[in-house]
């Protein structure tokens, strides 16, 4: 037999680091008449959504005339809560713009006049924000991922409670059910506004979206963009659509990797009619996205208009910047968790930390997420000086980051995002 003078026994330890979903969306808002505040469900399909935030019935209290703006019902909506009046051919769908007290019942005034009259004790239904938003996202193509669902209380929702349940989630994108923003909703609004800015924590970066009450003429729209809403982590679109444009909007970006931009992406939505092209001006110089229809892409659908971010102030005009940005953090900090604790401070132990980053970034420059990088540790320049030349000064920034075990990593990442404009000079000869 062999002597032996090196016995090695391989075992394996391999590491997978963590993998950030793009797409995981959080809407937040009320389900059925009276239900009470829940815990974030997992919903995975339209109809786990229709059985866990369904519509709402009730009756009318009492005759409704034709061209009457309002009617009466047993029970209190909120302001800005749809509802379905009628059945089959007679069914009419309005908002409700103001609720009162009626000796026991509620007289609900709606958005518009009805069209037909309807007889005491025929069927009121309310829509349920949740369903009707998270059956916008779910229309969207690509689909999203994952989609949560946080039910609010129906008469009193505390939306900064709601918010804080979807801090502990590992969401992407969030939106409000029916939240279309205007003077009134406005500061709601700017409490999703805030909580996107400021969710922190490794992973939990995150974007809201928000969509322009559709009633308001375009300069007040445009208006509407200013504090607390205006926020880098925001997306503002406008549009003509009884849909929830904010949830579907949502239900877009998530269809798509970080790096790939919104402008131009098909969003399933109806709309009652196109912006005019002054109105369009206006959105656009207010960073408020749109939608549009336009005539050199066949088949007449829809598609966002732009994919800017509500304040551009920071050096973020696109939100796929901001996404992408978060997407590249999250895989740096991801790698380089596992040497925490374990490299050393050493030329050897910080070449190492190096190599980790250039693993992350190196595939995402041949798959032209981004252009270039660049990865500079200070420390590193002193540890591969040769230590006699090293002046005082040096050798005591050495000796603080070995007492301290903390060492500085500057990362620069080049990205160049998607063409949005294209100038041509055609010339005839």
């Amino acid at each position: 037999m062999a002597v032996k003078y090196i016995d090695v026994k391989a075992s394996s330890d391999l590491f997978a680091p963590a993998v950030r979903a793009f797409g995981d969306i959080a809407i937040i808002g009320r389900s059925g008449f009276g239900t009470a505040a829940a815990k974030p469900e997992d919903i995975g399909s339209p109809a786990e959504a229709a059985k866990s935030f369904p519509n709402a019935l009730t009756r009318l209290s009492g005759d409704a005339a034709k061209d009457s703006p309002a009617i009466t019902v047993p029970v209190d909506l909120p302001v800005g809560a749809a509802v379905r009046i009628g059945v089959a051919a007679d069914t009419e769908v309005r908002t409700v713009t103001k609720s009162e007290d009626a000796g026991g019942n509620r007289t609900l005034t709606l958005n518009r006049a009805l069209d037909r009259e309807h007889k005491a004790g025929a069927v009121v239904e309310h829509e349920s924000d949740l369903l009707r938003a998270i059956s916008a996202v779910f229309r969207q193509s690509p689909p999203p991922t994952r989609v949560w669902g946080v039910q609010v209380d129906f008469g009193s929702p505390l939306w900064d409670a709601a918010l804080d349940e979807v801090g502990m989630l590992d969401v992407q994108i969030v939106a409000l059910a029916n939240m279309p923003l205007n003077d009134a909703n406005k500061d709601t609004l700017g409490r999703l506004a805030d909580h996107v800015k400021n969710a922190g924590g490794d992973g939990k970066e995150r974007i809201g979206v928000a969509m322009l009450d559709r009633d308001l003429p375009v300069d007040k729209m445009v208006e509407q963009n200013a504090a607390p809403v205006k926020n880098e982590r925001m997306v503002l679109v406008a549009h003509r659509s009884p849909d929830d444009v904010a949830a579907a909007t949502a239900g877009v970006i998530a269809g798509y990797r970080p790096h790939i931009s919104l402008l131009l992406k098909p969003i399933n939505v109806a709309m009652t009619g196109p912006f005019a092209d002054s109105d369009v001006t206006l959105l656009d110089d207010a960073r408020i996205n749109w939608i549009t229809s336009p005539v050199l892409l066949p088949g007449h659908a829809q598609y966002l208009g732009e994919g800017y971010t509500a304040d551009e102030s920071g050096g973020k005009k696109y939100i796929d910047v901001v996404r992408t940005l978060d997407d590249v953090n999250f895989r740096i900090k991801a790698q380089l968790i596992r040497a925490i604790g374990n490299l050393r401070v050493s030329r050897v132990g910080l070449r190492s930390v190096v190599t980790l980053v250039e693993s992350v970034l190196a595939p995402l420059v041949q798959q032209e997420v981004i252009e270039d990088f660049a990865v500079v540790i200070p420390l590193l320049v002193l540890l591969d000086k040769d230590p006699v030349q090293l002046n005082p000064a040096e050798e005591q920034k050495l000796k603080d980051a070995r007492s301290t075990r903390s060492v500085p990593m500057t990362v620069s990442v080049v990205y160049a995002g998607a063409i949005h404009r294209l100038t041509i000079d055609l010339v005839f000869t």
